[in-house]
């Protein structure tokens, strides 16, 4: 293996989908070629260091939070800024991928609610903050000034504020007598003078914030701050202030500027003259072409593999890093491994030793580019796998991890409890998109499905193009059309969209984060099983 700090280093842009959350898995930022990246004079990777104010931290997937490094898959960077000034800081334990921030501490918005700087469990589904307080909106009411706030209980779903009492909005109304406010019957002459169609009395809003500009808040003294702009058009996303298309543009974190790509997705370097007879072009870097490589290895020549040049004859090439090729040598991320040595375990583009952490390779699971602890739980759906700790009374619901007292789970979507037409007996499951990642040698290599979904319904799942694969005997056989995957209970099953391609067996359905394509999925499964 050739040493990482011996290469000339590619740095590997990710693009985001959010202020700081990360692509999905690196074999989706591993597309994204940039300039290299200097800290404090030296040359690294992104995939492997993180440079933060100028000192550098060796690692995966890091990122910083203000000088210091933290991983977005396990931790929430959350900053507040006063001036000039900016503080952040990191929670352990939370990933950014299911948190919000409630000044510098991260919480779980599915759970829990963040009221005055203070994070509060909910009690209900409906749950939001009245002051300092919190109260659900469907049993409970708010009533009061914002400086002095009371929470009633609600006497009935027609029941509305005015003051610190509440009133029937049926019978009643609530008018303002000498600047006092007073609940009378609706026949009054009050009420009758005060009525305005479209509103509902005694629910007039006051100081509401500019459609231009967000609240931050509940009850709270108003603070206003500028939205993000937001890009309207299909398959654009935010690059700093600008909007970019990531099948035309790659947005380049340096700067956070949009930039042109060719054909092939690269980014359009400026362009460098050279003489194809003596010289390689690898990445906008120019090489001397040394005749000698290939009279000594033969064809197939000099191929680029990032800014280097490698051959493919002796080495495999990683994402822009190159290593010494052997049998059964696969790519994990930048780094190269031994697909059926037991110990080695790649999460997402991440490569781990067994050995080293004590773990048994047929018990090693993966949780996005994380390696689960036994304590752990790790809920996944379409193109997120957020890990939590485990907890009794929750369970997972596509990425999100729920309380089963607020909440119930439907093939991956959030209900309230007790929400009017749902069948609670179907609706006490979790449900998850597992990861053909977790599965043992054993069960990979047995008989399998792959196919598109067609369509779903409540008893079944129709896929096409279904390919039968047994990775023992290194056998794919394509089957007729159409292929019904019947089910006992459809809220207990993932959410599946139509047009996708799945893994999928008599009982469960899988997804494969750590390949781009179903061909790569195919030749890990043969490679790994015959």
């Amino acid at each position: 293996m050739i040493p990482f700090w011996t290469l000339g280093f590619v740095c590997l842009i990710i693009d985001f989908s959010t202020a700081h959350e990360p692509a999905v898995g690196e074999n989706a930022a591993s597309k994204n070629h940039c300039s290299r990246k200097d800290c404090n004079g030296t040359q690294y990777d992104i995939q492997e260091a993180a440079c933060c104010e100028n000192k550098l931290h060796p690692g995966s997937n890091l990122f910083c939070c203000g000088k210091e490094p933290y991983n977005p898959a396990t931790a929430t960077c959350c900053k507040v800024q006063h001036g000039k000034i900016i503080t952040a800081s990191i929670t352990q334990g939370l990933s950014e991928k299911a948190s919000k921030c409630c000044d510098l501490k991260a919480y779980n918005p599915v759970n829990e609610i963040c009221c005055q700087s203070s994070i509060i469990s909910k009690p209900g589904p409906m749950a939001e903050c009245c002051g300092k307080d919190v109260f659900d909106k469907d049993k409970q009411l708010c009533c009061g000034p914002a400086d002095n706030k009371t929470i009633l209980v609600r006497n009935s779903r027609h029941h509305e504020c005015c003051g610190h009492s509440q009133y029937d909005t049926e019978t009643q109304c609530c008018c303002s007598n000498e600047e006092k406010l007073e609940i009378q019957s609706k026949d009054s002459s009050c009420c009758v003078r005060n009525f305005t169609p479209g509103l509902s009395s005694g629910n007039t809003n006051f100081n509401k914030p500019s459609p231009k500009n967000g609240s931050c808040g509940e009850g709270m003294k108003q603070k206003i701050f500028k939205l993000q702009p937001k890009c309207t058009e299909p398959n654009t996303h935010l690059c700093g202030s600008s909007c970019y298309n990531p099948k035309q543009n790659r947005c380049c974190e340096s700067n956070h500027k949009p930039h042109s790509l060719d054909n092939s997705g690269q980014r359009k370097a400026t362009a460098t003259v050279y003489n194809p007879h003596t010289q390689v072009c690898c990445d906008g870097r120019v090489s001397p072409w040394k005749p000698w490589i290939d009279q000594f290895h033969g064809s197939p020549g000099q191929h680029c593999c990032g800014i280097e040049i490698y051959q493919p004859h002796t080495e495999i090439c990683c994402n822009g890093h190159r290593h010494l090729k052997s049998e059964n040598i696969h790519c994990c991320g930048v780094k190269a491994y031994n697909i059926k040595d037991p110990q080695m375990k790649c999460c997402a583009g991440t490569l781990y030793n067994l050995t080293s952490l004590d773990k048994h390779g047929g018990d090693a699971q993966c949780c996005g580019s994380i390696l689960q602890k036994p304590q752990d739980i790790c809920c996944s759906n379409e193109d997120k796998e957020v890990l939590y700790s485990a907890k009794t009374g929750f369970r997972c619901c596509g990425h999100l991890y729920y309380n089963t007292t607020l909440w119930s789970c439907c093939a991956g979507g959030l209900r309230r409890i007790h929400e009017p037409g749902q069948d609670q007996r179907k609706m006490i499951n979790g449900s998850r998109l597992l990861s053909v990642d977790n599965l043992n040698k054993i069960d990979l290599c047995k008989e399998m499905h792959i196919g598109t979904v067609e369509s779903v319904s409540l008893q079944s799942i129709v896929f096409r193009s279904v390919l039968k694969v047994h990775g023992m005997e290194a056998k794919v056989k394509a089957l007729p059309l159409p292929y019904i995957l019947e089910r006992d209970d459809r809220c207990s099953s993932p959410k599946l969209i139509a047009g996708k391609t799945y893994y999928f067996n008599k009982v469960n359905v899988f997804i494969d984060f750590n390949h781009d394509s179903v061909l790569q999925s195919l030749h890990f499964i043969i490679s790994k099983c015959s």
